[in-house]
């Protein structure tokens, strides 16, 4: 009796004491640096994003993993939860953030929080914001996978009765947000050509328009990459430029475009909609 009482202690109370912790609390580094998994008991862990099985490589207590590439690391203790951090190798993506204030503020600045990779590192000021010459937006690129943003107008204190600044924000891709609209599903066209807002965007002729299955796209420019993106700048699938059409018939029906991409990172922009 007392054998099947421990036993049974034993497999319920296993999930409170088979607890994984994962080390740095900054999972990013732009040279190769360790992550550590700790625990108590016996290890099991994967370093490729699948769940551990009692086949995996294990350590009792603690295991160091070196960080050259970005790394999903799932770690469990016998039939415990699975645990699973990411950790950062690299540059990060670089990726930028459009806010469109209103006419009465003369300038704009941002608070980014980076989330993932997670930092230390806080602002206690917002930092200025570039302007974009498109329309009355303001941009900042700031380099995460997924981070959090407050837009303000520079007053630099919460007590200033003229402060004004939006509600927190969060996002793993491009944000757009209006002030006096909120987030924006529709970004003007100039925002769109990322690496020179002020430039115009080429004419490419696309068949046909509105599309059911594949687009067809004629032009004297030769692309080697493209990407397809929703009207809130979210990538919805990329690839390497092959042929003279593309395959969107897995999407919704809506409104998205083409950022078509040509060697030296000059970028175009084809606005479609799928029937």
């Amino acid at each position: 009796m007392k054998k099947l009482l421990l036993f049974y202690l034993l497999t319920v109370f296993q999930p409170i004491f088979a607890q994984i912790t994962f080390e740095p609390y900054e999972n990013h580094g732009l040279t190769p640096y360790t992550a550590t998994i700790s625990g108590s008991g016996t290890i099991y862990y994967t370093t490729d994003g699948t769940d551990p099985t009692i086949n995996s490589p294990s350590g009792v207590n603690i295991m160091n993993v070196t960080i050259i590439q970005n790394t999903v690391l799932k770690a469990k203790i016998g039939n415990s939860a699975i645990f699973t951090r990411t950790f950062y190798y690299g540059p990060l993506p670089q990726q930028t953030v459009y806010f469109k204030p209103p006419s009465t503020w003369t300038t704009a600045c941002v608070f980014p929080m980076r989330i993932d990779p997670s930092t230390m590192v806080d602002y206690l000021y917002g930092l200025p914001m570039t302007d974009a010459n498109c329309e009355g937006w303001y941009k900042y690129t700031y380099g995460y996978y997924k981070s959090g943003f407050v837009f303000d107008n520079c007053r630099f204190s919460y007590l200033d009765p003229l402060y004004q600044s939006t509600p927190y924000l969060e996002t793993e891709n491009t944000l757009f947000y209006d002030f006096s609209a909120g987030l924006i599903s529709n970004p003007p066209a100039c925002l769109l050509a990322v690496n020179d807002p002020t430039k115009k965007i080429t004419v490419v002729k696309i068949f046909p328009n509105p599309v059911q299955d594949y687009i067809n796209i004629e032009s004297d420019k030769n692309f080697t990459a493209y990407e397809v993106i929703d009207q809130s700048g979210k990538t919805i699938s990329k690839n390497n430029w092959e042929g003279d059409k593309i395959d969107i018939s897995s999407l919704a029906a809506g409104v998205y475009f083409i950022r078509l991409k040509i060697l030296g990172n000059e970028t175009y922009i084809v606005k479609f909609i799928k029937k």
